[in-house]
């Protein structure tokens, strides 16, 4: 057994998905069934990799590439158990695309040949497509992301054809430094993994694909490749101090416009996609700094975004199904509703804003050090301070947005949609099973994250470096030292309580004066500069696709203005351009 054979039981599961009648009774216990077994078929082959790989030259699997087959598979079956409570149509098809994804992002991360590299990223492309077009009404935001990624491919292909003049040769290995090869591979990884400018695929996608698929992949599994991808540039490639500080500036950009923008934001899908595109900035950052500990923080980070990005994801998905909406001002006072949903978003909701002790601190903390000792420190300090400062503000802008997404959902005054819910339309175990392991992992990888992560990933080496940055236990022991203390002391306070309701000015909150958390923040739209620059991306002047659609269509258009269909026309042009053309001559 070898880490190809669950490659080819999910090619085959999703030939044999397809053809499946699209019946519930068959199609989800078959679908649960193999993703749980292709999850424990993949950690099995993971223990034998080193005898059964050892006879295949155009595939690797060194300890980074176990890590990101071992996720690829554990989000697999994570989101088979999910999307079997949340998915109502088109169940065949569904998994089809879902197992075909799997197959060709586990292909990804094995492959030592460029060009079969090549062709499991363009499948896994391909496979999101098809699985957006499934929500009907989906069909622009599918288009979109196809044209995206697939033009990244194109400079993807490009970016290999280079590397393949210098050496001679398709093995995924050491290169000589290009820059063009450099830019056009950071280019395709940047697409796939959502970093600016590249992003703008991701908001469309989530808004209007369904919401298994956005957890899925936009939110796990294309970060995870994308960023894997921009690894191992890092390691076939001597980056200069310049394109390092590029890209840690296309980095910090990315942390802080994105965040800005899910400040905005009234719809909670869209929200949690800008942050999705955020986080990539810190993972950049991390990879580009040059310094063990920024790589060992970005890659962690990875892991780490996909954990808790999915479980905001798959809570918002629990709340939508609930009440019918993703609306923030239309949601409010959801807590006792749906108590698991509320723990286990507040927890990702934490791990994502940086709070200890929990995993998102610990690879931003790495990240910090990481840039701190980054080699463009050197060549470029203020702006190597300056990624850092951004970094920095921009956790505080994840908390901030944080807060005003718990509240508007599960806080404040209650929702007149609430009311309106069946007792029978909650908390189903398919749907906060995956929340609360994935918020669990939140705090084991906060908690444990050298033994559990980094020690397998990257060896027993840096254990000195990595303990002596951060030490998560102690810290842990002493917050919750803190907390015990702070009730003893109220205890013995003999302090009393008592609940009375919301004034506003002196008077009694009615119904209709009812405060939603999409006023959080509110001001800053109309604060300068953001007043502006809010207006702008309104219009969509920084979504690079919109811009260039825009662009084409006015070629198209003057060329219109031309193609008339008269012949006369048409002789008399061609007679001008002969005209120029003896002249030019």
């Amino acid at each position: 057994m070898d880490l190809l054979l669950p490659i080819r039981i999910s090619a085959a599961l999703a030939v044999i998905f397809f053809i499946l009648p699209d019946k519930r009774k068959l199609v989800v216990p078959a679908a649960l069934t193999a993703a749980i077994s292709l999850f424990i078929i993949s950690i099995y082959s993971l223990f034998f990799r080193d005898i059964a790989m050892s006879s295949r030259p155009y595939f690797m699997a060194d300890n980074i590439s176990k890590a990101v087959y071992f996720l690829i598979s554990f989000f697999g079956a994570i989101m088979a158990v999910y999307s079997s409570g949340f998915i109502t149509r088109k169940l065949n098809r569904y998994f089809a695309y879902f197992f075909l994804t799997i197959a060709s992002s586990l292909g990804v991360v094995i492959s030592a040949n460029w060009l079969i590299f090549t062709i499991f990223w363009g499948i896994s492309g391909t496979a999101l497509f098809l699985m957006i077009q499934l929500e009907s009404g989906a069909n622009a935001a599918a288009k979109k992301t196809m044209i995206i990624l697939g033009g990244s491919d194109s400079l993807l292909i490009l970016g290999i054809a280079i590397i393949y003049y210098a050496t001679g040769t398709f093995t995924i290995g050491t290169a000589p430094w290009s820059g063009l090869a450099a830019a056009c591979l950071l280019a395709a990884a940047l697409a796939k993994a959502g970093g600016m400018p590249l992003h703008t695929w991701i908001p469309g996608c989530a808004e209007k694909a369904p919401l298994p698929v956005t957890a899925f992949i936009p939110a796990a599994l294309d970060k995870i490749l994308g960023i894997y991808m921009m690894t191992r540039l890092f390691q076939i490639m001597r980056f200069p101090p310049e394109a390092r500080m590029a890209v840690m500036i296309i980095g910090a950009i990315t942390i802080i416009c994105a965040v800005f923008m899910a400040l905005k934001q009234h719809n909670a899908k869209k929200l949690l996609a800008y942050h999705a595109v955020s986080q990539v900035g810190y993972m950049i950052l991390g990879i580009a700094s040059g310094n063990l500990l920024g790589l060992i923080g970005g890659f962690f980070h990875m892991v780490n975004n996909a954990i808790y990005k999915s479980a905001l994801f798959l809570g918002t998905g629990q709340v939508e199904k609930t009440t019918g909406t993703d609306r923030l001002e239309k949601l409010g006072g959801l807590a006792k509703l749906l108590p698991i949903t509320f723990t286990s978003m507040l927890i990702a909701s934490f791990a994502i804003s940086g709070i200890p002790p929990f995993n998102g601190f610990y690879s931003k903390w790495l990240i910090y050090q990481g840039i701190l000792g980054a080699k463009t420190a050197k060549d470029f300090p203020l702006l190597t301070m300056l990624c850092l400062l951004a970094a920095l503000f921009g956790s505080g802008l994840t908390l901030a947005s944080f807060m005003k997404l718990l509240h508007a959902i599960f806080l404040g005054s209650s929702s007149p949609a609430i009311g309106r819910i069946a007792p029978d339309n909650r908390e189903k175990f398919s749907l906060v099973f995956p929340q609360i392991t994935l918020a669990a992992a939140c705090i084991l990888l906060g908690l444990f994250a050298v033994n559990i992560f980094i020690k397998p990933v990257f060896g027993s080496g840096v254990l000195d470096e990595i303990r002596g940055s951060w030490s998560p236990g102690t810290a842990s022991l002493l917050m919750i030292a803190g907390i015990v203390i702070g009730l003893l002391l109220y205890w013995l306070s003999g302090a009393k309580t008592r609940r009375a309701g919301s004034f506003i000015g002196g008077y009694k909150v009615a119904p209709e004066m009812r405060v939603s958390g999409v006023t959080f923040y509110a001001s800053i739209e109309n604060i300068f500069p953001f007043r502006q620059i809010f207006k702008l991306a309104d219009k969509k002047i920084f979504d690079l696709y919109e811009m260039t659609k825009l662009g084409l269509f006015y070629i198209i258009g003057i060329l219109r203005y031309f193609h008339t269909g008269v012949l006369s026309n048409y002789l008399t042009w061609i007679f001008a351009g002969g005209i120029i053309i003896f002249l030019a001559l």
